[in-house]
């Protein structure tokens, strides 16, 4: 996760937080009218037509599953997945079949008993809701989409509304929540673990929940890309933009290398003029991948303390980064014998090989004062199974197999006004 990227994004959201709370006003009032409509009570005693999508809609009332999916779609999209989502719906179910009420086996043997067992998980699921009680949420028969737009329908301060289980996990993992407790489990613990995210966020704690879900969709991390809608990386202009596509959960490991004389050879054969290097593309990239480097040498450092009988201290890995770039480094960790360490993460795309970096004056100055200094350069980070190679400290004392290029300068320029202009009388 991108911590300033994420800042910026809440910015722009907030800018027009006003706006889109007046243009999903209709769509509130509509939800309210519904469940004010569909009560505990008239759930208990409504027929099969008032809820199966497929019938004629009333003239009066709503009809439970068209409502829900249809004309509460602004609020959480759950159409384009079958009918039987539902549990019971009405329509043909094979080729040669005609129409008629159909069913989902596990709700009952007939139509009828299957309405009446979907009603019974209805009432039951909606329970559960406001008691707040997880297990019996995972637990209930409801079709995990459906379930998903029911919660956010009569709980919107409490439920989060994203039903797709790829959305999920592709906000999951771009916000770095993938870990092995979330990742394959329910969507419920999910949608739960996105929320708990909001609550901490000091900007987002206080923004409405299906405007939590609207910021993700839109503006950070944004929704899930479709790679065939994407040129060729050598072909796209926006490339080096992108959030990238990441793995869930990447099997990392510890590589060791051995440090080579360094080669200070030019190559310019076959070329005139050198090529011109883009460092602002460059550190764009950088950056980007940086961001997933962190988290999986995080989670690579807590796996070690706790598999060496100290997840006391693992519990105290802490991710500075986040909070600012002024530490000189990413990620604080520990010795297993208590001596802090203080780790700054570089990723690259490419496999196994040389280390090529940028370092900042604050980084260089971190590291020349701090002995416990490590570069962690993480390879094929953007795969499943990256490489990390520890890097001790090569700042101190400098290593002569260590080459540094200087690629910008600060410039600073003292100046004052010599004499004021004269004014028209």
């Amino acid at each position: 996760m991108n911590i300033h990227e994420l800042r910026k994004a809440q910015v722009r959201f907030e800018n027009r937080m006003e706006e889109l709370i007046e243009s999903r006003k209709a769509l509130h009032r509509l939800r309210d009218k519904f469940t004010e409509y569909f009560t505990l009570e008239r759930i208990k005693t409504m027929d099969i037509d008032e809820y199966v999508a497929g019938v004629a809609l009333p003239t009066t009332g709503y009809n439970f599953c068209y409502t829900l999916e249809r004309d509460l779609d602004g609020l959480g999209r759950i159409s384009g997945s079958p009918a039987p989502k539902f549990g019971v719906y009405y329509g043909k179910r094979g080729e040669n079949s005609t129409n008629d009420y159909q069913f989902v086996k596990k709700f009952g043997s007939t139509y009828q008993e299957a309405f009446e067992g979907v009603r019974r998980s209805l009432l039951e699921l909606i329970a559960a809701g406001e008691a707040e009680n997880i297990q019996a949420l995972i637990d209930n028969l409801i079709s995990p989409m459906v379930k998903g737009k029911i919660l956010c329908t009569y709980f919107p301060k409490r439920y989060l509304n994203v039903f797709s289980p790829d959305h999920l996990d592709y906000f999951l993992i771009q916000l770095d929540l993938d870990n092995e407790e979330i990742i394959g489990k329910d969507p419920i613990i999910k949608r739960e673990a996105l929320i708990e995210f909001k609550k901490r966020d000091l900007i987002m704690k206080h923004w409405p929940v299906d405007l939590f879900a609207h910021f993700l969709y839109t503006e950070y991390p944004g929704r899930p890309p479709k790679q065939k809608d994407h040129p060729t990386p050598e072909l796209d202009e926006l490339n080096d933009y992108r959030t990238p596509n990441v793995p869930a959960i990447p099997k990392a490991d510890f590589i060791e290398l051995d440090i080579l004389p360094p080669n200070l050879t030019l190559d310019t054969k076959g070329t005139s003029t050198p090529k011109k290097l883009d460092f602002g593309k460059e550190a764009r990239t950088l950056k980007l991948l940086g961001d997933r480097g962190e988290k999986i040498v995080m989670d690579l450092e807590i796996k070690s303390l706790t598999e060496a009988g100290r997840s006391d201290l693992a519990k105290k890995v802490e991710r500075v980064s986040l909070e600012s770039d002024s530490f000189g480094y990413d990620i604080l960790s520990f010795e297993t014998d208590g001596t802090e360490k203080y780790i700054e993460v570089k990723a690259t795309r490419t496999s196994v090989g040389s280390a090529n970096f940028f370092l900042t004056a604050n980084e260089l100055r971190q590291a020349k004062q701090s002995r416990n200094y490590y570069i962690y350069m993480v390879y094929d980070v953007d795969s499943a199974t990256p490489k990390v190679w520890k890097i001790h400290n090569p700042f101190n004392p400098e290593s002569d197999t260590t080459v540094m290029i200087p690629t910008n300068y600060r410039i600073s320029i003292n100046a004052t006004i010599t004499s004021q202009p004269k004014s028209e009388e």
